[in-house]
Parts: structure tokens; C-alpha cells; sequence
């Protein structure tokens, strides 16, 4: 604040510019003390870590505010140092008063309208200034309304901002949510993958038993090792997830039924052969034999279709297996990708609330000191207003004090 009428009544005292400053620089010293008193605020004692950062931030725009208001402090003391130095000019043209006076008085009446002209360009010089004036103060008086606009126009922002981020948070659970739910498929499929493995294996070796007894001579053997290979084949097919032909599945059951009932009978012939007569039992050998070979060769060529089928059932279901593996890894791909792309805009987004709200507070800081500046402004105008009004009324009365009687004209001795 400048100083008051009273204030500026009371620097007429001082007569020499040494006291001026000396008072200057103690009011000063005086303002200085009490914003310090004023801005400063104790920290406390004990804090956790989020209210150490939230002081540390508040100590911050303390200290940018104290800053702001030295340098306010600073344009205010310069102007008014040159306000003072205007008003010593003032008293020293107040105490050449008197010979001003005595000096217009010799000007001539033809000298008048030019002062007086002078006098109207100085007015017409003043009146723009004190309109342009009116219209800061007018734009000072619209700014509050400015500013509430503007703050509704941020909070419509963050609440959008705010809406994103939720809708982008749902995404990503979704996306998560289904990359566990296709880890968990892609793990089915890779045990399906080995029990088929496991079965062509087990295929293998089946054929490799059978390679290795064919030439057996007993048929019932041969035909006890076929039925226990049906046997594992059924079980596999049991124990298995997958689906299988009923075709297959019932060539297997009846071949496996025919197989047991015809070595039951072997068995049953057996015992009734011990009794036979030796002519009796080499004719009988020599028919049971060509019956054996006939049905070793119905029998083997059943067990390969059926191991046939059953090698082309788990290459197929391998191949769909590999089909779907593919299918959920591409998946993942993409599901990964976009979790990417949702985390890089969710940073953006951090970022950019970041920024604007940087922005937002410094323009705030600039518009808060161009008001304190304008409001400064108008108060130094007033004040200066009325120092000039005082100092025209002081150059007035020294005026009339200091004018000489007037006498009348002299006349003339006509005697």
C-alpha cells in the first residue's frame, strides 16, 4: 500500500532526502518483518512419507509466493521512492510559489490564452489515461467471472479424464481376465496332447509285440496277446477325454468277445483231446490247424484296421489340437499387445494431467499477480490523484496569499 494523505502530510517534515530514505528503508525493514511473521508456518515434528510430500509441496508454493510478493514488494517500493522524489519536486515548486505568481502577473494579457490552451492540452492528454483507466478497472471487476468459468471448464475435463481412466481400468481387467482364461485352455489342450502322444506310442508298441509273435504256433496265445491288446485299446479309449467312432468301439468289443469265447472253446477241446485215439487226434491237429491259419488271417487283418483307425483318430485329434494351440497363442499375442497400448495411453494420460495441471497453476500465479498488479495500480492512480489535488490547492492558496494589493490606476496631475 502507498502511503496515506496523513502519511504524506507527515513527509513534508522531513526536509532532507537522507531522512526520506532513512524512513523509507525502516518501513520497509517494518513490512518485511511482518509478511516474514505472517508467511511463515511451523513444520511438524513427526511425519509419514505422503505428509512429508504434501509439506515439502506446501513449503514450495510458500516460497514461490513469498517470492512473488518481494518482487510486488520491489515494484511497489520503486514507485513509491519515485512518488517521493515527484512530491519533493512538488514542495520545491510550492516554495517558488510566491515568484511563479509574481511572474504571471507581468505576463501580458496576450499571453493568457496561451496558457490557457497549454492548460486544455494537458487535459486532453489526461482523459484518455483516466478512461483507459475505467476500463481496467471495469475488466478487474468481469475477471471473477472469468475465472469461475474457467474453473467449471477444468472440472468438466477431470471428470471426463476420470471417466476414461475408470472405462480404461475395465478394459484391462477384461483383457487380463481372458489371457487367464486362454492359459488355462492352452494348458487343457497340452495334456490332450500328451495323452495322444502317449497313445500312438503305446500303438507302437503293439505292433511291434505282434511282429515279434507271429510265428508263435500255439493260436491261443496268439489270440490271448490280440485280445489283451483290444483290451488296452478299449481302456485308453475309456480313460481318454477324446471322442471316438462308435464304429470302432464296437468292432473292438465284438472282436474282443469273439476272441475270449473262441478260446474258451479251445480250452474246452483241449480237455476232451487227452482222450482221443492218436489217427483220431492227428486229423483233428491237422483241421484245427487250417482253422487257425484262417483265423489268424481274419484276426490280423481286423487288429491292423483297428490299430489303422485308431493311428489316423490321434493324428487328427494332434493336428486339431495344434490347430487350437495356434489359435489361442495368436490370441494372447493380440491380448498382449493391446495391454501394451492401454498401459502406454494410461501413461500418456498421467502425463498429460500432469502437464495441465502445471499449466493450469502457473497461469493461475501469472493472473493472481496481474490482479494484485492492476489492484496496486488503481490504488497508486488514487493516491497520486489526490496528491496532485493537494498540491494544486497548496499552489492556489500560496497564490492568493502571496498577491499584492491593487491600489487602482494612478491618475494624472493635470493642475
Amino acid at each position: 500500500m502507498l502511503p496515506s494523505i496523513d502519511s504524506q502530510l507527515q513527509l513534508k517534515n522531513l526536509t532532507t532526502p537522507q531522512e526520506i530514505a532513512t524512513s523509507n528503508s525502516l518501513k520497509a525493514q517494518t513490512r518485511q518483518n511482518s509478511a516474514t511473521s505472517k508467511w511463515a508456518s511451523p513444520i511438524s515434528g513427526t511425519l509419514n512419507d505422503e505428509a512429508l510430500r504434501a509439506e515439502q509441496e506446501k513449503q514450495e508454493k510458500s516460497k514461490r509466493l513469498e517470492q512473488r510478493r518481494k518482487h510486488l514488494s520491489a515494484i511497489l517500493e520503486t514507485e513509491k521512492n519515485n512518488f517521493q522524489t515527484e512530491l519533493l519536486s512538488h514542495r520545491q515548486s510550492v516554495s517558488a510559489g510566491a515568484a511563479r505568481s509574481n511572474f504571471l502577473r507581468e505576463i501580458s494579457d496576450k499571453d493568457q490564452p496561451k496558457i490557457a490552451d497549454n492548460e486544455f492540452h494537458r487535459n486532453s492528454i489526461e482523459e484518455p489515461k483516466l478512461e483507459n483507466l475505467q476500463l481496467d478497472e471495469k475488466r478487474t471487476l468481469y475477471q471473477p467471472q472469468e475465472l469461475h468459468q474457467r474453473f467449471d471448464n477444468e472440472q468438466g475435463n477431470q471428470y471426463e479424464r476420470k471417466n476414461r481412466n475408470q472405462q480404461l481400468k475395465i478394459i484391462l481387467q477384461q483383457q487380463m481376465d481372458e489371457f487367464n482364461q486362454k492359459e488355462q485352455e492352452s494348458e487343457i489342450l497340452k495334456q490332450e496332447e500328451e495323452r495322444l502322444l502317449k497313445d500312438q506310442w503305446e500303438l507302437k508298441q503293439i505292433e511291434e509285440e505282434r511282429k515279434k509273435n507271429r510265428k508263435i504256433f500255439n493260436s491261443t496265445r496268439f489270440r490271448e496277446l490280440d485280445i489283451k491288446i483290444l483290451a488296452s485299446i478299449v481302456y485308453t479309449n475309456e480313460q481318454s477325454n477324446l471322442e471316438q467312432s462308435e464304429q470302432l468301439k464296437r468292432n473292438v468289443l465284438n472282436t474282443l468277445q469273439q476272441f475270449q469265447q473262441q478260446i474258451k472253446l479251445e480250452r474246452e477241446k483241449e480237455q476232451e483231446f487227452d482222450d482221443m485215439y492218436p489217427d483220431d487226434a492227428a486229423k483233428y491237429w491237422s483241421r484245427r490247424e487250417q482253422e487257425w491259419n484262417h483265423e489268424r488271417e481274419i484276426r490280423e487283418k481286423l487288429i491292423e484296421e483297428i490299430i489303422e483307425k485308431k493311428k489316423e483318430e490321434i493324428i487328427k485329434k494332434l493336428k486339431l489340437l495344434k490347430q487350437q494351440q495356434e489359435e489361442i497363442h495368436d490370441k494372447q499375442r493380440i491380448l498382449i499387445n493391446d495391454m501394451e497400448q492401454a498401459r502406454k495411453y494410461d501413461l500418456i494420460e498421467k502425463q498429460k494431467q500432469l502437464k495441465e495441471k502445471e499449466i493450469s497453476n502457473t497461469q493461475q500465479e501469472r493472473e493472481n499477480f496481474r490482479l494484485e498488479f492492476e489492484k496496486q495500480n488503481i490504488i497508486e492512480h488514487e493516491d497520486k490523484k489526490q496528491m496532485d489535488q493537494l498540491v494544486q490547492h497548496e499552489i492556489a492558496v500560496n497564490t492568493t496569499t502571496n498577491e499584492p494589493k491593487f491600489y487602482g490606476r494612478r491618475r494624472a496631475n493635470w493642475n
